[in-house]
């Protein structure tokens, strides 16, 4: 027991000096490691076969379970303390914001194209934006405004020919679209309260909130379907890429601006339906790629135009 308490007391004290010293060069490695073990999950998904409802359920639930672990492993001082900003109010709506856009991604993937679904997650920035407007008084000024116009004509026009890409679900790409926005909001409601309420535990709200989602997953499945998936599929979705993504994600926003976050989780929609291109063949349309690089072009000279040439940062 001393040695183990030693290790985590050295753990932490390194932990701690490179915080202090490098905050957001840290902050932003945290991002793009989320972003990189998030691309692949998509492909995953696709190769798993099993239906809307059973997939929610293991994604949901072993990400609870996973991230609830990880979190009690690497955050193992006053977690009593830390546990308790849940039964607050922001906690209470960073669980529901997460619970709500895991059934809608998932939704979302099993409804229509990845690349449409994806392009519509993209807008989170935009979400941010306006929640922040609100939340935060952050003035967006008419850059902002014509950003979000401007990245709503790109999504429309992925949209506009959602139902020409090859080898995707025979679903509906308007309500694709909207699983994906509602995705979106949901996260950019847990970033933007992560950002304003800074003692609020988001990574054990973002399990309670999977574990939800979980939940509802397997009571809308039916018994036959819930184990007709490659065990592989369910354990990497559940148990690595999921918590080991989000657990960076969730957390990157503490140490460096959300701006920076938001543009480096635009490389999701680069390369993720890239793996779902080489796993399985889904290919979207070049309309459908002319729109996901408008979208992209738009969000990420807006984030790098607030982040480095204007007055009023994100912070």
């Amino acid at each position: 027991m001393a040695d183990q308490r030693i290790a985590k007391s050295s753990t932490m004290y390194l932990f701690d000096r490179i915080l202090k010293k490098y905050p957001k060069s840290f902050g932003t490695f945290l991002a793009l490691i989320g972003v990189l073990v998030l691309t692949p999950d998509t492909m995953v998904m696709r190769f798993s076969n099993l239906d809307r409802w059973p997939l929610m359920g293991w994604r949901g639930v072993l990400m609870g379970v996973t991230l609830l672990i990880i979190w009690r492993f690497l955050f193992f001082s006053n977690t009593k303390k830390k546990w308790r900003t849940l039964y607050t109010w922001p906690g209470i709506i960073v669980i529901i914001s997460f619970s709500i856009n895991s059934v809608t991604f998932t939704l979302g993937i099993q409804e229509t194209s990845v690349m449409l679904v994806l392009t519509a997650v993209a807008t989170m920035p935009i979400f941010a934006a306006i929640l922040s407007s609100f939340m935060m008084s952050e003035a967006q000024g008419m850059g902002g405004w014509l950003t979000i116009i401007a990245a709503m004509v790109g999504v429309a026009i992925v949209v506009s020919d959602g139902n020409n890409a090859i080898s995707q679900p025979e679903g509906s790409p308007v309500l694709g679209a909207a699983y994906g926005a509602i995705t979106a909001f949901g996260l950019a409601l847990a970033f933007t309260m992560a950002r304003k309420y800074r003692d609020l535990e988001v990574v054990p709200a973002a399990a309670v909130g999977a574990l939800i989602s979980g939940i509802i997953g397997f009571a809308f499945s039916t018994e036959g379907s819930i184990f007709n998936a490659p065990i592989w599929t369910v354990f990497t979705m559940g148990v690595v890429i999921l918590p080991v993504s989000f657990a960076f994600l969730i957390t990157a926003p503490r140490y460096t601006t959300s701006a920076i976050v938001s543009l480096i989780m635009l490389l999701e929609m680069v390369i993720g339906p890239f793996w779902v291109w080489f796993g399985i063949g889904e290919r979207p349309s070049m309309i459908m790629i002319f729109g996901g690089c408008i979208v992209i072009v738009v969000i990420a000279f807006h984030i790098i135009r607030t982040q480095f040439y204007s007055s009023k940062k994100y912070q």
